[in-house]
């Protein structure tokens, strides 16, 4: 074995894993089981029109084609691309998000969407899903502790184009998290695995994606002071005085009035990484 070699999948556990650890506040599904957050999440995304109609086009869609998305979310995706494909196949294991994503579809008029309610490391292909989908992809939803495992089912599945969105940098909510952990819980924050530990595994698998960056703002938006702090104080988890003081100090700190609200501004660098899988 060369001794030179990384196990990059490795590397992504371990970092997947302390991501989780450090966090202590469930895992990316669970955080999403309130469909009333699921509905926030779902408004907001759909404030963002032109952000949607550009994942859209990238992706490409046409009437025939079939098309996977996994860890869909609200549905932000899912039931556009059902209104311009021949099928959609959703996985979203979080029951908050499924059950808000169905809403959606019904309140469209989508009927050619399936909805997977499961985690994708849970899923069984031949029980799940189609035989085979023009289009997979998976956007900013890749907290998968094996990474390896999840793409080698995505490969298994698909029979045109593999799309993956993930984060090239700290993103703007870790940023807050790595700005306030220390005080809050007295210990360093740990983002998680990001698209070179990403790149480096597809280039090991001996696929060679197309990279792609790009910048999209991830602004948190506020009617008021009171929903922002019982907001970021929901979300932290916080329990103590002294946690919602260090919180208060921060949020004063950081947040900007703007007309009648509160905004928390937020820049993320995000990647676009995407190839043909042959049969």
């Amino acid at each position: 074995m060369d001794c030179n070699y990384i196990d990059w999948n490795e590397v992504w556990k371990q970092k997947y894993e302390k991501n989780i650890k450090s966090r202590g506040i469930g895992d990316c599904a669970s955080i999403w089981d309130s469909k009333e957050k699921a509905k926030g999440f779902l408004a907001r995304s759909k404030n963002n029109p032109d952000r949607i109609r550009e994942f859209v086009d990238l992706l490409g869609p046409d009437k025939e084609c079939s098309i996977l998305d996994v860890g869909a979310g609200p549905g932000t995706l899912a039931v556009p691309l059902a209104e311009l494909s021949g099928h959609v196949t959703a996985v979203e294991p979080s029951k908050g998000m499924a059950d808000v994503m169905a809403d959606y579809a019904a309140e469209r008029g989508v009927s050619n969407l399936d909805i997977v309610r499961k985690k994708w490391e849970d899923v069984d292909p031949g029980m799940d899903l189609k035989e085979s989908y023009d289009i997979v992809f998976a956007s900013h939803s890749l907290g998968m502790p094996d990474i390896r495992e999840s793409i080698e089912k995505m490969i298994s599945v698909a029979s045109g184009k593999i799309c993956l969105f993930w984060f090239a940098g700290i993103t703007a909510w870790e940023q807050r998290m790595t700005d306030l952990w220390p005080d809050l819980y007295k210990k360093e924050y740990s983002c998680g695995p990001k698209a070179d530990v990403l790149f480096n595994l597809l280039y090991s698998m001996n696929l060679y994606p197309n990279v792609e960056p790009g910048l999209f703002t991830s602004d948190s938006v506020y009617p008021d002071y009171d929903t922002a702090f019982h907001d970021f104080k929901e979300q932290f988890k916080l329990s103590t005085p002294e946690q919602e003081s260090i919180l208060n100090n921060y949020l004063k700190k950081s947040l900007v009035k703007e007309n009648c609200h509160f905004l928390f501004p937020g820049v993320t660098t995000g990647i676009r990484l995407w190839w043909e899988v042959e049969r």
